[in-house]
């Protein structure tokens, strides 16, 4: 397979523009982050080399950016958890609802990158969207609604994990659907049984 070369002439030439093209170094961590998800795609072994190839970088800038894949696979989840941070505002009240739909309807949109890091470790995965995820809910959340906002973004993260595992196929009008309907059902039942 030949190599693709990136370069400014490059995005210019196709229309793509990487997001701080005066900066080289988040331009090549960029193409990196591309060619990642590009060999994934392709469904076969993924190595440095071959990543290397992809992005059309060679091996010791690839690791001035990066210790190793791993490095990689997290630099594109920080940048997914990143786009939600930027996505979603401040909550000013708990609303089971309209956080549940913003929230899957978000992670909807990213499904492709997201099935794709699943391919590449479904556990690192599933570990990098909890902890990371917390960390946004807490930040997002506003101190009325801190110590609930962080106990249900584990129920939420652990929901994505589940969604993911079956391939996202659940409508998100479906999912948010039944959690609310379990979630006031589980509610009335606390209630009446006190």
């Amino acid at each position: 397979m030949k190599a693709m070369r990136f370069s400014r002439n490059h995005a210019a030439q196709t229309g793509r523009k990487c997001a701080m093209l005066d900066d080289p170094k988040s331009q090549t961590r960029f193409y990196l982050r591309k060619a990642f998800y590009e060999c994934l795609a392709q469904n076969a072994p993924l190595t440095i080399t071959r990543l290397c190839d992809q992005a059309g970088v060679g091996r010791r800038t690839f690791y001035r950016h990066y210790d190793g894949l791993d490095g990689v696979f997290a630099d594109c989840l920080e940048q997914l958890l990143t786009r939600y941070r930027d996505a979603v505002s401040p909550l000013r009240t708990y609303d089971l609802e309209q956080i549940a739909t913003e929230f899957f309807s978000f992670w909807k949109q990213q499904k492709k990158e997201l099935l794709l890091l699943r391919r590449y470790d479904a556990q690192k995965l599933h570990y990098g969207l909890l902890s990371g995820g917390i960390r946004l809910v807490q930040a997002r959340s506003n101190h009325r609604f801190a110590l609930f906002s962080t106990y249900s973004a584990g129920g939420f993260l652990a929901l994505l994990n589940e969604w993911i595992e079956e391939d996202m196929r659940t409508p998100v009008d479906q999912l948010v659907s039944r959690l609310v309907s379990e979630a006031r059902s589980a509610s009335f039942n606390a209630f009446a049984s006190s």
